[in-house]
């Protein structure tokens, strides 16, 4: 459809995506003269695969220097900015806080040297929340659906699934 010179928006409606999924396929896969072709696509889809099959480790002396660091109380944007600066292996700031929090469930004081002490999540990453006695909406008294008395009004949030 690209060849034909439609636009990205009707190849999204065509193939049933938004029309930022088909912009970004254009930019990631687009071929070193800047032109897209869905060959030259599959084969860098391939070679990521390739790549990212076996997932990746963190070498031990990368994990002490890491924690030394923190130690220290360099925040993991900190350490990630300086790996790259000093082009060592690289490292997101989400793994930096991925090996604070298993430190903290193991009884360590890492979380103590990051600035907010892991305050700012307000639940536990990948727990999901049980809430005691609740009571489907479907079950709510016929009064509600007038929504006439203060708290009666719902929101609903289509995002949430």
């Amino acid at each position: 459809m690209l060849r034909q010179g439609c636009t990205q928006k009707l190849i999204a409606e065509a193939i049933g995506k938004d029309k930022s999924v088909v912009c970004r396929e254009l930019k990631r896969n687009a071929n070193p003269k800047g032109k897209y072709s869905f060959e030259y696509a599959r084969d860098m889809a391939s070679l990521r695969k390739e790549r990212m099959k076996k997932p990746r480790k963190l070498h031990p002396w990368l994990k002490k220097e890491i924690v030394g660091l923190i130690e220290r109380d360099w925040s993991p944007r900190q350490i990630e900015g300086r790996f790259i600066l000093e082009n060592k292996p690289s490292v997101s700031h989400e793994t930096i806080y991925k090996i604070i929090r298993k430190d903290k469930l193991e009884g360590g004081m890492l979380y103590k040297h990051t600035r907010h002490q892991l305050k700012h999540r307000k639940r536990p990453v990948g727990e999901k929340i049980n809430i005691k006695n609740r009571v489907s909406i479907e079950q709510r008294p016929e009064i509600v659906d007038n929504k006439e008395r203060f708290g009666d009004w719902e929101l609903k949030i289509d995002a949430v699934k």
